[in-house]
């Protein structure tokens, strides 16, 4: 019976099939490290620098996870049992094991050091000379309010119309460090609007700190909402941040000062006795 050269012998139809699995896997990966993966587009400097972490993270895991998986399906292939026999048992091999102790330790310091430098500079609180802007993001069942405790402007106070909701807004101006205390009124809340990247509890009896810059080409309007089941109306706890230029934001400003009846500080100042002089 003629039997075809060793060199022209045709791979078993299982090990065709792990390998139509594995570029499967190969393009599931690729696709879905680009597209669903992908974290919202970053508007403030604190974001930008998380999604520059982000990406390296994401890159080793998914490579991790093909690896293994990959291997996995090759194993399930080659090796499957086709017959009564058991095949050679190995017990154990110290290259083997130092290698994959040796690299995850590797790989968790590398992803470590720089992620303890981001979390730091995050739950740091900038100087109160660096700070521009200061705004208490305080919530409630089920809404948030905003106040400017410098300039004396609330937003939102009292519950929205629930049948016709129109989200409050926290208005700030790009290119400006912004500081949001937040804090809650009654259960645990999370404020949080995605283009962030970066989200905080609001907890009862607590104040927490955040600080961001949003980037002066980022001009615009940004949705956010409360992460934290917090009960009935929880899913209708929004609120916008509207990210303007300075000259618009001090429009804003004296608009909703004027409406609310305060007296900017500095014409307090003015109308003091001897202010003028």
């Amino acid at each position: 019976m003629y039997q075809p050269p060793a060199g022209n012998r045709k791979p078993p139809r299982s090990m065709i099939t792990a390998g139509i699995l594995i570029a499967i896997l190969a393009v599931v990966t690729i696709v879905a490290a680009f597209t669903v993966m992908q974290l919202p587009d970053p508007v403030t400097d604190q974001g930008k620098d998380i999604d520059l972490l982000y990406q390296p993270v994401l890159a080793i895991s998914l490579i991790v996870f093909f690896g293994v998986t990959a291997a996995i399906i090759y194993a399930l292939f080659r090796f499957r049992r086709t017959g009564p026999e058991i095949p050679e048992q190995v017990h154990g091999n110290n290259k083997l094991e130092f290698t994959w102790t040796a690299i995850p330790i590797l790989i968790l310091v590398g992803l470590f050091i720089p992620s303890f430098i981001l979390v730091l500079d995050l739950k740091t609180p900038p100087a109160d000379d660096e700070v521009d802007i200061t705004v208490e993001a305080v919530g409630h069942q089920w809404w948030w309010e905003f106040i400017y405790p410098d300039d004396g402007v609330r937003v939102q106070v009292t519950p929205p119309n629930y049948d016709d909701l129109t989200p409050p807004t926290m208005v700030v101006p790009v290119g400006k460090t912004v500081r949001v205390i937040v804090r809650s009124t009654d259960v645990i809340h999370s404020f949080y609007f995605p283009h962030s990247l970066y989200k905080l509890q609001a907890v009862p009896g607590n104040l927490n700190e955040m600080h961001f810059r949003i980037s002066p080409e980022n001009v615009g309007t940004y949705s956010g909402q409360c992460y934290q089941f917090c009960g009935t109306r929880h899913a209708d706890m929004l609120f916008i941040v509207d990210a303007v230029s300075e000259a618009d934001y001090e429009r804003w400003l004296s608009e909703a000062q004027a409406a609310q009846g305060v007296i900017p500080a500095a014409s307090e100042a003015v109308s003091a006795p001897g202010g003028g002089n």
